[in-house]
């Protein structure tokens, strides 16, 4: 099963889809990701996938962190290397809100930043 996150670079321009996977590769670059709890459906609660997100982290050598954000249901997964601003994260939290907004209960897009 793939798990659906959204990593973040430096400005945010559009959601985009990220396996749970590749989430390490993303922090490694200075990325980071906010996951909606609503992804996580019946299969999975959102310890196990804070679990499943440290180990494929451990393995690729980052160190992360995770921040729940319980009014959005959200939580984002940042490298502790590279964390982004307050103000990324305004931004991140608020792209997915709209994103929320046009897609209710769609899994399939995340939130995305383009390097400038």
């Amino acid at each position: 099963m793939v798990l659906r996150g959204t990593v973040m670079a430096e400005h945010v321009t559009e959601p985009y889809v990220v396996g749970l996977e590749a989430i390490a590769g993303e922090l490694l670059r200075g990325k980071w990701c906010v996951y909606l709890h609503e992804w996580l459906g019946d299969d999975l609660d959102l310890p196990s996938w804070q679990a499943e997100v440290a180990a494929h982290a451990e393995h690729a050598g980052v160190e992360v962190c995770f921040i729940e954000i319980p009014r959005k249901d959200m939580t984002l997964v940042a490298n502790v290397r590279a964390l982004p601003s307050f103000e990324q994260v305004t931004e991140s939290v608020a792209a997915l809100e709209h994103h929320r907004g046009l897609k209710a209960g769609s899994r399939s897009v995340v939130s995305r930043r383009s390097a400038q």
